[in-house]
């Protein structure tokens, strides 16, 4: 006379639906952890709304979710519980990269200079995140000079 009913709904709700990070999402992390040295105040807070800048998610991602992300990424294993659909993920980082060079130099995409990022990140509050987005990034990419706008993407 034991109901198990209650267990798996609780547990569904319990789980909330968790998005799994896209393609963009993870390369936009692993530019924020470069973009942001650790120690730095409010790291995690910092890439979060990077992110956040960046992709737009509908549902903006928490630093608990770029910690949890990052490590996962950075162990290059997933947990035991991890799910599967959160598999490919781990690997992702090294696939962005080998599918966004595509032939070009990834010298130039790769290595930005310390002027460079700083001309990135004033670009990024000089131009609001309520400006049309193709048009926001084209103005960014003007602001730092040898990078497309691709790159400061």
């Amino acid at each position: 006379t034991v109901e198990p009913a209650p267990a798996p709904s609780s547990s569904s709700s319990s789980s909330k639906s968790k998005v799994p990070f896209t393609m963009e999402e993870l390369s936009t992390l692993a530019k924020g952890v470069k973009k942001f040295p650790p120690g730095g105040a409010n790291r995690w807070d910092q890439i979060a709304s990077y992110i956040n800048n960046v992709c737009r998610p509908d549902i903006p991602r928490t630093k608990e979710e770029c910690i949890e992300v990052f490590n996962q990424n950075k162990n290059a294993k997933a947990p035991a519980g991890a799910a599967p659909s959160k598999q490919p993920a781990v690997a992702a980082p090294a696939a962005v990269a080998s599918v966004a060079t595509n032939g070009e130099s990834t010298e130039d995409e790769d290595v930005w200079t310390e002027e460079q990022d700083q001309q990135l990140q004033e670009g990024l509050s000089k131009f609001p995140a309520t400006m049309d987005k193709n048009e926001r990034w084209t103005s960014i990419a003007k602001c730092v000079p040898g990078k497309s706008k691709k790159q400061c993407v």
